[in-house]
């Protein structure tokens, strides 16, 4: 069994469940039986889900500038992990804060899109720094920059 992360260190991605408030335990069966892992929001991160197109081209615009953290794709759309807090209050179409009380569900560190889980890959997988998040404000930016290119969110 090896969940990788950047540092190849296979006990970083339980840790990082850990440090999310998740069952690292529940984790590793989960991902041994080839399920998802469920993880709070709000503990070590809040994420903001944004449509797919505009998501993908949010994703882009952020790697050009060097400032994403982990990034899921999953069938609602694009979930990326921002700073508890930092993004209370968005305006922008197409995009939802998710609520304290709901969980995502994370494939393994190591199922990188293409591939999938389940229908969940990450865009940007997580290292074994929890603190390496998006910043809300840059994401604001590269979304509202992303739905001035791209037309309107379906």
């Amino acid at each position: 069994m090896e969940f990788t992360v950047l540092d190849k260190h296979p006990t970083a991605a339980l840790e990082w469940i850990r440090r999310a408030g998740g069952s690292p335990g529940e984790a590793a069966v989960a991902w041994l039986a080839d399920e998802l892992a469920a993880v709070p929001v709000g503990v070590a991160w809040d994420v903001v889900r944004l449509s797919a197109a505009e998501g993908w081209r949010t994703v882009h615009i952020l790697q050009n500038l060097g400032e994403v953290g982990p990034v899921l794709l999953g069938p609602k759309g694009v979930e990326v992990m921002v700073p508890v807090g930092a993004a209370d209050g968005w305006d922008l179409p197409g995009a939802r804060v998710l609520a304290r009380a709901e969980q995502v569900e994370v494939p393994p560190p190591r199922v990188v899109a293409p591939h999938t889980r389940h229908r969940r890959t990450w865009i940007v997988p997580p290292t074994a720094e929890p603190a390496v998040l998006t910043d809300a404000d840059a994401l604001y930016g590269a979304y509202a920059a992303a739905l001035a290119t791209g037309g309107s969110v379906r």
